[in-house]
Formats: structure tokens, C-alpha cells, sequence
């Protein structure tokens, strides 16, 4: 009966038995269906499973190996000359192509003193203007942030010396902490009553009283390293911030230059 159908119908009525048996069979605990496809898991990772993505890792351009490579021969950099040889990167600083470079064509003399310090120069005469238009406040204690936010001086690099120019003219007593001063403007001010203080910043102290925005915490202001600098800043004829507490520093007495008696010829 079977043999008298089509071939076709016979594989449909050969799988729908087949689908009908797996449906009617009863199956032990365990035991997977006709239907079921099992596919195995990997139970464990090793070191031999790990793989680069693909394109991130290329292999080495071998040059120099036949004509047959595309690289042989000149391996790919033309004929002689500079660009051909090996080694032949970027230049060096000051390489001018052979000739005499000028760093070695003309001679050096003297040297430059890595320990100079740049101040910013304020005379007494600019501070008095300041504060009789009203910019500075002569009640309060004047700093190098106040000097700078209110543009008395500009371009601090590595503090504020304060000179005696137009110390004639200065009247007005005032509380200021410079880097330095000369012994004339620190006359002119205890003249008026007044009190200076030369204090030491270094780059990090300095930054941080001119540009305290820029810190999260404000840092300890260290302390000179320089044995002369220490002692120069520890004697109280500067005025320095380090003396000994207590210490009654001497007046300063300047004698104008016009008084001082010439010779004579």
C-alpha cells in the first residue's frame, strides 16, 4: 500500500508517524525527546581560549625577501639616497643639513645664573598714587595679591621689591609684606608710622597667595633652603618675617644723597 504513493507523500506520512510515536512514547526522568538537539557547554576557561579580536593584531611587514614579496630589493624605499637608508628618522634639534649650525657658528661669553630671581619692581611713588585714588586700602594690610588685583604691579614672577623712588612725596602709613625691600623705602615707611615685613614664597607658595582659586586646599608655605637666604630673611635690619619674636628692630636712617658731602675736586 505504502509502495503505491508518491514519494513525497510517502515522506510526509513516514514523518508525521514518526512525530506521532515520539508524542505517545512516555519518557524516564532524564531521558531527552526525539526532538531535543543537546548541546554540550564548556565547562572551563583556560588561557588557550583567549584570542585577539580580529584585524587587531597585523603581521610584521618583512621586507628585503625577493622580488616574488613586492618588498625585495629596495624593500619598498626606491632608489639610493637619504630616504633610503636605514635610520633615517627626524632630525635632530639644530641639524641644518650638513652645514655649520648656528648654535656652534658664532662664540658664547658669560653664562646665565639659574638662581636670579626676577622681582617685579614697585616704587613708593606708584603705591602713593594707588592709594589716593581710592584703589588700595591704607587700613588694611597690603599684600602681593592686593598689588596685583588692583594692577599696581603686573607679571610677578618671583615677587615684589619695593624701591624709594619719589619718597618725598610718600605720607601715608601703611602695613605691607613684599618679598623686598631696599633700606630707603623701609625708612620711608616707619617715617609715616607704618610697618613692613619682607616674607619668602617659592613657586608654589607664590601661586597660591596670587591664584588661591586654583587650590582645593591651600598648601604650607615652606621655608627658604638656601643658607644665605634663610639668614637674610632671619635678621630683623631686613625685616625679615623669620626674626626672632620680640626683637626690637633699629631704626633705619637714610641720608639723601644732596646732603652728602662731595669731594672736593
Amino acid at each position: 500500500m505504502l509502495s503505491s504513493l508518491p514519494s513525497s507523500a510517502l515522506l510526509r506520512n513516514l514523518g508525521a508517524a514518526w512525530s506521532q510515536a515520539s508524542k505517545s512514547r512516555t519518557l524516564r526522568p532524564g531521558q531527552a525527546s526525539l526532538t531535543t538537539v543537546a548541546i554540550p557547554l564548556p565547562t572551563k576557561i583556560t588561557l588557550c581560549d583567549l584570542a585577539p579580536n580580529a584585524g587587531a593584531v597585523k603581521n610584521r611587514r618583512r621586507v628585503g625577501r625577493g622580488p616574488r614579496s613586492g618588498r625585495g630589493g629596495t624593500c619598498g624605499r626606491g632608489t639610493k639616497g637619504q630616504k633610503a637608508r636605514s635610520g633615517n628618522s627626524k632630525p635632530a634639534r639644530g641639524f641644518e643639513g650638513g652645514q655649520t649650525p648656528i648654535h656652534r657658528l658664532f662664540p658664547k661669553r658669560g653664562f646665565n645664573n639659574s638662581f636670579k630671581k626676577d622681582y617685579q619692581i614697585l616704587n613708593l611713588d606708584r603705591l602713593q598714587h594707588w592709594v589716593r585714588l581710592g584703589r588700595i586700602d591704607p587700613t588694611q594690610t597690603i599684600t602681593m595679591k592686593v598689588l596685583k588685583d588692583t594692577r599696581c604691579v603686573n607679571n610677578i614672577k618671583d615677587g615684589v621689591k619695593l624701591l624709594a623712588q619719589g619718597h618725598e612725596h610718600f605720607d601715608t602709613q601703611l602695613t605691607l609684606e613684599v618679598s623686598k625691600a631696599s633700606p630707603a623705602a623701609m625708612a620711608a615707611i616707619e617715617k609715616c608710622g607704618g610697618k613692613i615685613t619682607c616674607v619668602y614664597h617659592n613657586r608654589l607658595a607664590l601661586r597660591a597667595l596670587l591664584y588661591p582659586h586654583k587650590f582645593t586646599k591651600i598648601p604650607k608655605f615652606a621655608k627658604p633652603t638656601d643658607l644665605e637666604v634663610l639668614a637674610w630673611y632671619s635678621d630683623p635690619t631686613n625685616r625679615g618675617y623669620l626674626a626672632p619674636a620680640g626683637t626690637i628692630p633699629e631704626p633705619i636712617t637714610i641720608t639723601p644723597k644732596s646732603l652728602v658731602a662731595q669731594p672736593s675736586p
